[in-house]
């Protein structure tokens, strides 16, 4: 493992990934709800949730959907 990758905060790690996901919704590319799945699941599959508590996660989360445009019903 490289220094910098020590250096990263774990919950940055998943505001980073979890903007990736969010692009891809922005693109058409992945459901908004599979995509927010998919990160909550991998922050509870690595500890994040235990580590930092669901509304730590939550809120990161929150933080990197927010670019995510309102799709009215």
């Amino acid at each position: 493992m490289t220094a910098t990758a020590q250096k990263i905060h774990p919950l940055d790690l998943l505001y980073v990934r979890s903007c990736t996901l969010a692009e891809r919704v922005c693109d058409g590319a992945l459901p908004f709800i599979d995509a927010v799945d998919m990160a909550y699941s991998a922050a509870e599959f690595t500890g994040l949730c235990d580590s930092w508590g669901d509304d730590a996660v939550q809120a990161v989360l929150a933080d990197a959907f927010m670019q995510v445009p309102k799709v009215s019903a």
